[in-house]
């Protein structure tokens, strides 16, 4: 059985990973590109959430 402390461990390290993967993506985008991928709202949710772009 995994406890709490192990748990939180291995959250943090996924969504680590998870924004360093969408950061990847998001930084090798041009301008253009990042900008049409912010007007969909569920992306620019996502992106704000892992801290790529801000509100």
């Amino acid at each position: 059985m995994i406890n709490k402390q192990k748990l939180r461990e291995n959250v943090d390290k996924t969504k680590g990973k998870t924004k360093a993967a969408l950061q990847l993506i998001y930084d090798n985008l041009n301008q253009g590109q990042q900008k049409k991928l912010l007007k969909n709202s569920e992306v620019k949710k996502l992106l704000v959430f892992y801290g790529i772009v801000e509100k």
